[in-house]
């Protein structure tokens, strides 16, 4: 009998005498303290079988350690200093779109005023709207974009800019998007397809699914910068009509993802 099919009829032994009983159990031998040895150590270090070799005993323990390890990163959520963390850089990211964008479309060193917010203006699509609404959509944009510079490369994959979800009729449970597929809706001029979503500019979620949030956040611009940030309530004909968003954010993915406001003069509120 060749080492190895030697090796898998001891170890076949040693589970079923484990299972029998004490009144059957075979005595303590040297070769099965090497074998208890060698499997806790597979637990301790999930990447003994690559270590050792093919010929690993037990390398079967080294995968089921290394899918449980996978699987317990998958599930972690933020911590209460990772996500302090993270407030930190929603705040200087909404300080710096803001000076940046007020620098760029008003002129180096100039701040907002109630005159320059109402003042009217034509946007890219020919409407006329509001300056404030501009400024205001600049800093959304610039917002978004320091987040993905500042925690793309340190915590990717557990968190989204402005997924998309929608409260699923059929089922009454929360949907998350695919971006792939709201991208192409909007290419082709489906936004009634959106009618019902949301989607909050920041959300910290499980490693890989955003089903699974842990705090939610919106940055908000108020025009001039002095006005206090607030929700905004959805319009008549709304699904979520008379509601604000933050009610449903909370409504979608949970309370206790407790959604804030991000703002340049107020920080997370």
């Amino acid at each position: 009998m060749t080492p190895p099919r030697r090796m898998w009829w001891l170890c076949c032994l040693l589970l079923w005498t484990a299972c029998a009983g004490p009144e059957v159990r075979a005595p303590r031998s040297y070769s099965q303290a090497t074998m208890d040895s060698a499997t806790a150590g597979c637990l301790r270090n999930p990447a003994c079988a690559s270590q050792v070799g093919q010929d690993a005993i037990l390398p079967w323990l080294s995968r089921a350690a290394a899918r449980a390890a996978e699987a317990a990163a998958v599930m972690r959520l933020w911590e209460a200093a990772e996500v302090a963390r993270v407030e930190g850089v929603l705040v200087e990211c909404a300080k710096r779109a803001n000076l940046e964008v007020n620098d760029r479309m008003l002129g180096p060193g100039q701040r907002t005023t109630r005159a320059i917010c109402e003042e009217k203006v034509v946007d890219a699509n020919g409407r006329t709207v509001k300056r404030g609404v501009l400024l205001g959509n600049a800093k959304h944009a610039a917002a978004l974009e320091c987040v993905q510079q500042e925690l793309g490369e340190t915590d990717a994959g557990r968190f989204s800019l402005e997924p998309r979800y929608i409260l699923d009729a059929k089922t009454g449970r929360t949907r998350w998007l695919d971006p792939e597929e709201v991208a192409r809706w909007l290419a082709a001029g489906q936004f009634f397809l959106l009618t019902g979503t949301i989607a909050p500019d920041v959300v910290l979620h499980a490693l890989g699914n955003p089903l699974q949030a842990q705090r939610v956040y919106d940055f908000k611009f108020p025009c001039p910068v002095t006005n206090p940030p607030r929700w905004d309530t959805y319009p008549e004909g709304h699904p979520f009509a008379k509601k604000e968003q933050g009610e449903v954010y909370s409504l979608l993915l949970g309370k206790d993802t407790s959604p804030r406001l991000v703002s340049p003069n107020l920080g997370v509120k």
